[in-house]
This record gives C-alpha cells, structure tokens and sequence, in this order.
C-alpha cells in the first residue's frame, strides 16, 4: 500500500476512534446526568460538609508545595456535579454551572446549593468536567473521602499492573525508573484532591495498553494515543495532561531500544510525532466539540469565555518575577520548596542532581551509548518544561499539582542514563 495511502487510513482510523470515545464518554456523562439528586443527597450533605472547615487551599506537610490540597477545586467539582442533576440532564451535563458562594467561598457554595437548592451563578463550560460521571455515581454509596480513596486505590492497582507487564517482559529495570519517577513527584499526594488523579488514572492506563500492543507496529500505539487525548480533555482541567502521551511513549521508547527494535532517531521522531498529533488533534478536538454543543444547548457562545480563559492561561497578570519563574516554581515544588521562589529548591538542588548524573554519565558511559533512545527521551522529556513556559501563568499559579508532570521528564532522565551506561548483554542475558 502507498505511504500516503497508509498514513491516510491510520488519521481516519484515529478520527473515528476520537468520534467512538467522544461518544462513549458523552453517554456515561448523560446516565450519570440522569440520576436523580435525591439519591445522591445525603452523601453528597457529607461532602459539603467535609469541605465547610477547610481552607480552599491547605498544606499536609509543612507547608510544602508537593503536599497542597486543592479543595478549592473539588468544592467545584461537587458543585458543578450537583447542579448537572437539576432540571434537563442534557443541559446539566453541557450547560456546567455551579454557585460559587460569593465572598464566603466555594466550599460555602457547594453547601448552599445541596443544602437550600442554591441556583449557580458562575459559568464553568470551557471544561467537560468528565470526573463528574464519577462523583455523581459513587455518590450513590459514599461521600467525597470515599470518591477520593476509590480512585487512588485504582491508580496504585494500574502502576502495580503496568510494573508487572515491565517484569513479564523481562524489563524490571525500567519498572524500577518508573516508581523512581513517580515517587519523584510524590505519587501518593494525588490522593489528597478528586482532581489531581484522572490523568494520572488516564496515563498508567495507557502505560499498560501501549506495552501489551507495542508489538504489533505503530498504528495501535497511534490509535490508543487518539483515545489519551480524548480522555484526558473529557476528565482533566490542566493538571498534568502531558503524562497520557509521554509516560507510555517514553516506555515503549525504552523497551524497544533494550530490545534492539527501535531503529534510528529519525524512525523514533515518526513515532513520537505521529502519536503527539494523533494525542494534540483530538485533545483539541475535544475541548472545541464542548465548547460547540454547549453553545448549540445554551443558545450563548461558550467559544468567547472558553478563549478568554484560556489567554489569561497564557499571559495572565501573575507574581512571577521572570520568564523562567513557572519553570523554577514547578521544578521547586518536585524538590520540597514552601514558595514559589525557593533558590535551594528551584536551582541549586537539582543542579547538584544534574551534576551527579552527568558525573555517571561521563565515567560509566559505553562505547556507542545507547543508540538513538537517549537522545529522543530527552528531547520528549524536555516538552514537559516547553509546556510550563507556554502555560507560564497557570504552570507558576498552580505549581502545586502542574509539577507532578514531571514524572514524564524523570524517567527520560534516568532511562537515558541507563540505556547510556548499563553493559552489553549476552544472547541469553536479561534484555
């Protein structure tokens, strides 16, 4: 079959996957839209409660960045949930609102609207806001603490999962790098807020399918990067999206390059951009078909407050003091800073890490390194920072959770390192 040919049905097949999935998720969003209030009630009375004696934004460790949890955003969440169950649940689920209880706070408004039937007053359409399928659904047996522990229970079920498919596969060094990577940005601190763990879910996920289908040639990793897209811009609201395509990307990078199938840079760049514009296009394809049915249900031009959102992600009017501040605050957070503007944390300790690590790699490195898999780990790794820079005033305002994409970034360091300096390996050694 001609290349084009070829390269024309594998963006078909990705475009109808994105229709498939959009669809799919669209009717899980309608069912849940469609359960009566009434039997979400008294659980969801607890969790606006849970919230009443919080601070919207409350630290659990010293006041480290790394350990925030963002009520704020839950409280919204849940709002924006409850509303969706009032009145036509098509308009509920497209047409998201919620009452944002004015000066006294969100989580002030969240307890009026279950509580007294508090109409919303605060417009929230540029997002799907997919997590609320869940809310609304395990707020049929428990409350906010459960939703929470339920999904982090799930996440640790998915990195054990993708671990033992790294071991199976005679790859338990690269199982290894992972947790490093993970326990880098504090996996475990997800638990603290509803919102910080869909991408995460979306992205171990992946992890597993990418390494079970790598084998079978690009297009099933192309296509499954179609479904991270979608994925991720239905449940996610600009935390770590980065990880659904780079995690598993960066991974069977790795195992193909230990197993000699990964070619030259030029045949790994194809693959790393076939699956980023398959990931990019439905990303995007996503948030505009929001953004058209809820100004199709709403008569209202979600398009204008969705775009002017997104310039002040740009450049909004923040404290950062430089072009690099979102950078250092997020890198910072990674190593225990307690402000955004922490010298010790942001520059000096991953300076001496960098160092280290270059030290290895100068003393240890083998004759022909480690083929084209280092250099394009790094420069996949590297996007994650172009995407602080870009998102300079959401990546520095909300630092707390945007640094735990640095995951992606952590492995391609260490991946590379090892695929640079660990040592040949007999016909019957371990690959």
């Amino acid at each position: 079959m001609d290349v084009r040919a070829e390269h024309l049905r594998t963006a078909l097949l990705a475009a109808g996957v994105w229709l498939l999935a959009l669809l799919v998720l669209l009717s899980l969003f309608l069912t849940s839209a469609c359960v009566p209030n009434s039997a979400l009630q008294a659980n969801m009375e607890k969790s606006a409660l849970y919230y009443a004696d919080k601070d919207a934004f409350s630290s659990t460790n010293g006041n480290r960045l790394f350990s925030v949890a963002d009520h704020y955003a839950d409280s919204i969440l849940l709002g924006v949930s409850y509303q969706m169950g009032n009145g036509n649940p098509l308009v509920g689920a497209l047409d998201t609102k919620y009452y944002d209880g004015g000066e006294a706070g969100e989580a002030y408004g969240l307890y009026l609207s279950v509580t007294e039937g508090a109409a919303p007053n605060t417009d929230y359409t540029r997002y799907f806001h997919g997590t609320a399928i869940f809310v609304r659904l395990f707020h049929l047996f428990t409350d906010v603490a459960g939703v929470k522990a339920i999904g982090f229970s799930l996440l640790l079920l998915l990195i054990a999962g993708t671990a033992a498919v790294l071991i199976l596969k005679k790859h338990a060094d690269l199982a290894l790098l992972l947790a490093l990577s993970l326990s880098a940005v504090q996996v475990w601190q997800v638990r603290l807020s509803m919102e910080y763990q869909p991408s995460f879910l979306i992205a171990m996920a992946l992890c597993m399918a990418f390494l079970l289908l790598e084998g079978r040639g690009n297009r099933p990793l192309i296509l499954l990067s179609a479904v991270g897209g979608t994925a991720v811009a239905f449940f996610d609201f600009l935390t770590t999206e980065t990880l659904t395509l780079l995690l598993p990307l960066l991974l069977v990078i790795a195992v193909r390059e230990k197993e000699g199938r990964l070619g030259d840079l030029r045949r790994g760049v194809r693959l790393s951009l076939a699956c980023g514009g398959a990931w990019l296009g439905t990303y995007a394809a996503t948030f505009l078909a929001k953004w058209t049915l809820a100004t199709a249900v709403t008569g209202q031009n979600a398009f204008r407050a969705a775009l002017s959102f997104a310039g002040e992600r740009f450049v909004g009017e923040t404290e950062a003091t430089s072009f690099l501040s979102p950078l250092l605050s997020n890198v910072g957070a990674m190593f225990g800073a307690t402000g955004r503007a922490d010298p010790i944390a942001a520059i000096l300790a991953p300076a001496i890490l960098a160092l280290i690590m270059l030290a290895v790699w100068y003393l240890f490195r083998r004759e022909g390194g480690g083929g084209a898999a280092p250099v394009l780990l790094l420069l996949l790794g590297a996007t994650v920072l172009l995407r602080f820079l870009v998102l300079g005033n959401h990546a520095y305002l909300h630092c707390f959770f945007t640094y735990r994409a640095l995951a992606s970034t952590v492995f391609a360091a260490l991946a590379a390192l090892w695929l640079s300096v660990r040592p040949k390996q007999g016909k019957r050694g371990l690959r």
